[in-house]
């Protein structure tokens, strides 16, 4: 077009945090007849006139596109046409495609079997995975969130939706962003199912090699989540090759709860770029139920939660986020216990052990300065300071863990290790039993790697960072019959991993983030596991570390409820005794 001195110009641009398009004149005088001009095209919806031109919500920016401003030129960024036609590419399919889901849902197996009649190959798969299978590969469909339990096989159904939408000429790549924890598990499991049929590359290591994975053009590409941040650019370039043949795959989505963080916006921004996106996870609101806005708005560009205001307190947000996913959402969720019918129980036991004496002193010192802080401080010096309180109630546990990672000179056994010392030579020294260690701690996490190493102990936390590495540490618990323990850190090891060689599970510490303590739990309790389960549950008497469990266990219910789950309180030794007790008081008042 030949730029005319009566028509203004004005470039429209996306912002940082992909909430608004900006329209910025290229004439500075024309900032207010661009205003004028936007609001006759678009008189319903709220522009903000700025410093610079006009914002209009991202909501609103697909009405963009089909207007036509009375003596406005717009010059459209590419970023900014692909922001404002995914957003009204979802807004046309979106109605269609829940309806679908919805019948899928309701028909399972049977229905799912008509969606996938023109495929061959799905017989290996569960009755759920192949509704799963079948809602991924909806026609028009732009994605969902794949939110099954863990140990449900949510890798396995995305590896076999891919094949439907490339034997369907509907996609051409994936890009999968994963916990470095699982990076090695998806090329393994696209050779099992797929053989050689796709191209899979790993983008790992140093930032040539991972150069050298992406110019490999392969047909899966497979990379975490740190690495989404730092070559952002040269991702966004691979995947606009492709137009809408692209998919994006975030595994473990919890990573990506929070809009504040680098990873969540380099994932958002990417998935401009993709025609569908996936989001697999098993705990998808560990903490609170704002956790699952990004996540679906990965998949929808913001359709679910948009204009709804969500409270901070939990309690209040819960029935808000929960009625917003049933409205709009697009997710699937199945429980282990329905799906896997076979898998055996699960049994959790705490046990309660004193802090030694030493230990005691140490504890009882540091409580007693951090509540006198706590009490001498208002509120708002409270919030400039949360930092610190919270690092000061971690060593708090820290303490009942092992004092020596915080305490120089700490020479004494804790509590925890003579507790420890105890159990592991009755489970791996008399009964033969593998084990996992579990400790958030990494001082506490390395004492008990060496204290154990009669036992062929091996150590999985953020210290190993080669995948190589990880997958030979799991390797050869799962395999090795002279490696009888793996001392791990949940944040490290606690999503993806296959640990079933073992059936009991040890806490010694556990992680203030419940998503980490409820990935972890599914390590042993996962498809082939053909034994009953236990979880150990190592507790420092009337401190900080009884709450500290409570709280996690509330927030697990709370998670459960919010996608619908059905619960069974968990079988420990306090219910059991509660309901035998409840029992006899019965039968003797029938006496």
């Amino acid at each position: 077009m030949v730029d005319s001195p009566n028509i203004a110009i004005a470039d429209v641009r996306g912002s940082e945090l992909l909430d608004r398009l900006a329209l910025t004149p290229r004439n500075a005088a024309d900032r207010y007849a661009l205003s004028r001009a936007i609001k006759a095209a678009l008189p319903m919806v709220p522009c903000r006139q700025t410093a610079d031109g006009v914002s209009i919500p991202a909501n609103e920016c697909h009405r963009l596109l089909d207007a036509e401003p009375p003596d406005l030129d717009l010059r459209w960024c590419p970023e900014a046409r692909q922001f404002a036609e995914n957003r009204k590419r979802v807004r046309q399919v979106h109605g269609e495609v829940r309806s679908e889901l919805r019948r899928i849902l309701r028909g399972g197996r049977r229905v799912a079997a008509e969606c996938l009649r023109d495929v061959d190959g799905l017989d290996v798969l569960d009755d759920h995975q192949w509704v799963n299978v079948a809602a991924m590969t909806i026609p028009g469909t732009f994605g969902l969130c794949l939110f099954d339990e863990q140990g449900a096989g949510k890798t396995v159904t995305f590896i076999f939706a891919f094949d439907v939408l490339v034997a369907r000429d509907e996609a051409d790549v994936a890009l999968i962003i994963a916990p470095k924890s699982m990076i090695a598990e998806w090329p393994q499991d696209f050779k099992r199912f797929m053989g050689d049929r796709y191209s899979v590359a790993v983008a790992a290591g140093q930032r040539r090699e991972k150069r050298l994975a992406m110019r490999k053009r392969p047909d899966v590409l497979i990379t975490n989540f740190e690495t989404c941040v730092s070559m952002e650019q040269e991702l966004r370039s691979l995947l606009r090759r492709y137009g809408s043949r692209a998919i994006l795959v975030v595994d473990e989505s919890f990573y990506a709860k929070n809009l504040d963080a680098k990873r969540t916006r380099a994932i958002r921004r990417l998935r401009e770029w993709c025609g569908r996106a996936f989001v697999l996870c098993g705990t998808p609101a560990p903490n609170a139920p704002n956790d699952l806005v990004q996540q679906f708005s990965i998949v929808d560009f913001g359709l679910t939660f948009e204009g709804i205001n969500i409270p901070e307190d939990r309690e209040a947000s819960r029935p808000i986020v929960q009625q917003a996913i049933e409205d709009r959402g697009l997710f699937v969720r199945h429980q282990k216990r329905v799906v896997l019918p076979d898998l055996p129980a699960k049994r959790f036991h705490r046990i309660i052990v004193p802090l030694q004496p030493i230990q005691r002193g140490l504890y009882a010192a540091a409580l007693h300065d951090y509540s006198s802080e706590l009490r001498a401080t208002d509120g708002r010096s409270f919030r400039k300071r949360l930092t610190s309180f919270l690092a000061r109630r971690s060593a708090l546990l820290q303490i009942c863990s092992n004092p020596a990672g915080v305490i120089d000179g700490y020479t004494e056994v804790p509590a925890k290790l003579r507790s420890l010392d105890a159990l592991l030579d009755e489970l791996v020294g008399q009964r033969n039993e593998k084990v996992v260690v579990w400790s958030f701690f990494t001082a506490s996490l390395h004492a008990i790697w060496s204290r154990y190493k009669r036992f062929g102990a091996v150590l999985y936390d953020g210290s190993v960072t080669d995948v190589v590495e990880r997958r030979e540490i799991v390797r050869k618990f799962q395999e090795d019959d002279s490696t009888m323990l793996l001392a791990a850190n949940p944040a490290a090891a606690g999503a993806g991993l296959t640990l079933h060689r073992a059936r009991f599970a040890i806490y010694e510490s556990m992680s203030n983030q419940a998503a980490h303590y409820l990935q972890s739990l599914d390590r042993i309790h996962r498809r082939g596991q053909a034994r009953d389960v236990e979880y150990l549950l190592l507790l420092c008497d009337r401190t900080l570390e009884l709450r500290e469990c409570e709280q996690l266990a509330a927030k697990e219910r709370s998670a459960q409820l919010l996608l619908g789950d059905t619960i069974d309180p968990p079988v420990t030794r306090e219910s059991m005794l509660a309901e035998a007790m409840d029992a006899r008081r019965l039968l003797d008042e029938g006496v």
